[in-house]
């Protein structure tokens, strides 16, 4: 059997744990190439036929080329070659070359095949995404991309569907570099062929930070429901007697530091949420100028109409725009005309909720996304109606359970016995209403269309 390795970002060693398969079976494995490899501490360099096979017998397989410069080799001798190919019982070979970049759109000329390859295995690689075309993607001018352009699943795509088009053998893609779900949603995308474009990258953003900025009543409550929220908290004052964890036994973080200390305990996420109800005017003010400028999602700080204009006009005096200010959500909270700290707190969640979900429809758990459990990831892809959840919810169903909800009820039941069931992409409809909303029990009518992904 020949097996040759094209594309870019790893192809060296994935031959070598091919390598390591195919001996631990007790077949025999030649390594070579039909451009160029680098040479490593067991290449035989030139060799003759003898001396192969003599490398073979003792440890099951040989590395070999002629040279072709200092540090390469490139194909044996043709004679040579066709003589191994009736003894060694695999071949693999490195039939394509990528200046160790992640990426690579191939030549005119490229990959360099042998007649007798039985089975193609495509290389890319993750370690290229979000990187600028020109740092990651070999012969890049070729593909007609924007070299400052930063790299997308779909450039990854093209640059693997490019290949595609050039070869007429069957092609086992293989993408290395995955780290968190979304990488690992892309990469099963990638090697089954599957359109990129069908997820998106926003319902895989964490839930945003809340930085609650002073340790009051209101901050208290806060506190509490944004854990139900499942939003990371982080709490700030200077004042010992409130920034404890009695005070706050359900946030994240508790920094009891002066205001114009807080930068090192800040968040680094551009969808952070900060509430300012501090004890005071000039805290509030304090605070509000640090966060101005800061990215985040949502800035609110409690206050009356009254105290907020003389504050607003204050930051307009000094130099702030009139854009910038209007940004601030002040007086804080939806117009619910709370009164208690509880109903407060509750009109600012609310208030923030809007402000979130308008803007991206992540509800992904902090569980789920830093899960390395294998299972099915089933996604909301589209959906109309009143069915319960958005587009962009998603579940993990695993052997041992299910982390998060794409809506409960007969729908999520069924779609975690076909999620069971799944081994490869698909994608299935589910209909609330009619005949179909009589069969799985439900009321409420809708439609939802969920991807399964096996991660």
């Amino acid at each position: 059997m020949i097996i040759s390795v094209i594309g870019s970002g790893g192809k060296t060693t994935y031959i070598r744990e091919l390598k390591d398969k195919y001996v631990s079976m007790n077949k025999t494995v030649l390594m070579c190439t039909t451009t160029h490899m680098l040479i490593e501490e067991d290449t035989l360099v030139d060799p003759g036929y003898d001396e192969i096979m003599q490398r073979i017998e003792t440890y099951g397989y040989c590395h070999a080329g002629n040279r072709c410069g200092d540090m390469k080799i490139e194909a044996l001798d043709e004679e040579l070659f066709n003589q191994l190919k009736q003894v060694v019982d695999v071949i693999l070979i490195e039939a394509d070359g990528s200046k160790h970049l992640p990426l690579k759109y191939p030549n005119v000329n490229e990959p360099v095949l042998d007649s007798d390859t039985d089975e193609v295995v495509l290389i890319s690689n993750l370690n290229g995404l979000n990187q600028p075309v020109k740092d990651v993607v070999h012969r890049y001018e070729l593909a007609n991309l924007d070299p400052n352009e930063l790299v997308t699943p779909r450039i990854m795509q093209d640059l693997i569907r490019a290949y595609l088009k050039k070869l007429n053998k069957p092609v086992k893609i293989h993408v290395n570099g995955a780290m968190d779900l979304y990488t690992r949603c892309v990469r099963v995308l990638l090697e089954e062929n599957v359109d990129v474009n069908i997820i998106q990258k926003e319902w895989f953003n964490m839930q945003p930070k809340l930085v609650i900025l002073g340790c009051g009543h209101v901050s208290q409550y806060l506190a509490k429901m944004a854990s139900i929220l499942e939003l990371y908290t982080i709490v700030i004052d200077n004042r010992k007697e409130f920034a404890n964890r009695e005070c706050f036994p359900t946030a994240n973080e508790i920094h009891c530091i002066d205001y114009d200390q807080m930068d090192s305990v800040l968040p680094d996420e551009e969808n952070a949420c900060y509430v300012i109800v501090t004890r005071g005017h000039k805290d509030d003010r304090l605070c509000l100028e640090k966060m101005i400028r800061k990215p985040h999602l949502y800035l609110g700080m409690i206050g009356s109409k009254g105290k907020v204009k003389k504050t607003f006009d204050a930051l307009i005096e000094e130099g702030y725009s009139k854009e910038e200010v209007s940004n601030v959500h002040a007086p804080i909270g939806l117009d619910i005309k709370a009164q208690t700290p509880a109903e407060i707190s509750i009109s600012i969640l609310a208030e923030l909720i809007e402000i979130k979900n308008a803007k991206f429809s992540s509800s992904v758990s902090k569980e789920l996304l830093e899960s390395n459990v294998h299972g099915t990831l089933c996604i909301i892809i589209d959906k109309k109606g009143s069915a319960p959840r958005g587009v962009g919810s998603m579940m993990l169903v695993h052997t041992d359970g299910v982390i998060d909800t794409i809506g409960g009820g007969r729908v999520e039941y069924q779609a975690i016995l076909d999620a069971k069931e799944c081994k490869e992409i698909m994608i299935k409809e589910y209909d609330l209403s009619n005949a179909e909303s009589a069969t799985l029990g439900m009321i409420c009518g809708g439609y939802n269309k969920v991807l399964f992904v096996p991660v």
